[in-house]
């Protein structure tokens, strides 16, 4: 059995390494738990998971077998910190990516949900379903009836300006500038 996930460091890897040794590098203000010689190898392990270390060269023939080209949307989500299914965590914003086979054909414009109970979210996933089926899918129901996969990002990574949490419109106003 491996070892148990670190929220936090999990939570770190979602951050740009700037952004990382601002919260947690005693050097500028932050917690103190960054260790140069540690963060930069377990941040990449919870980012890209343990695929890489998984694969091993193919010791015997390999045969390709292609598989049918299939439809799915991926949810990607914003959230404060990771979060597990069912779980109450306040949705930052969402939006969701179509894709047939091995090539991502749509996205739905990404739309803050902060705010929103976790019954209207829901509902609004559903929707972001129901649109990409309306647009793409061609009468058939196949790769519509739910999300593959969650991708979760920081909110740091919220494409949608103006954002509550980069708060650019409030540097605008302490300035001074002329509206």
């Amino acid at each position: 059995m491996g070892r148990r996930t670190c929220e936090k460091c999990w939570a770190c890897s979602l951050l740009t390494t700037i952004e990382a040794r601002k919260l947690h590098d005693a050097a500028e203000g932050g917690d103190g738990c960054w260790n140069d010689s540690v963060c930069h190898s377990r941040r990449s392990y919870y980012r890209k998971g343990r695929g890489d270390r998984v694969r091993r060269q193919p010791q015997l023939e390999e045969v390709i077998v292609p598989i049918p080209i299939v439809s799915f949307v991926v949810l990607h989500t914003y959230v404060e910190k990771p979060r597990q299914p069912h779980d109450e965590i306040v949705i930052h914003a969402m939006c969701a990516e179509l894709w047939v086979g091995e090539k991502p054909i749509a996205l739905t414009q990404p739309q803050h949900t902060f705010g929103l109970p976790p019954r209207l979210v829901k509902d609004y996933a559903r929707q972001l379903l129901e649109a990409l089926y309306q647009q793409y899918g061609n009468g058939r129901r196949g790769g519509f009836e739910r999300f593959a996969r969650e991708e979760q990002h920081a909110i740091s990574q919220c494409p949608i300006r103006p954002c509550s949490y980069h708060a650019e419109h409030l540097r605008f106003v302490e300035t001074g500038g002329d509206r």
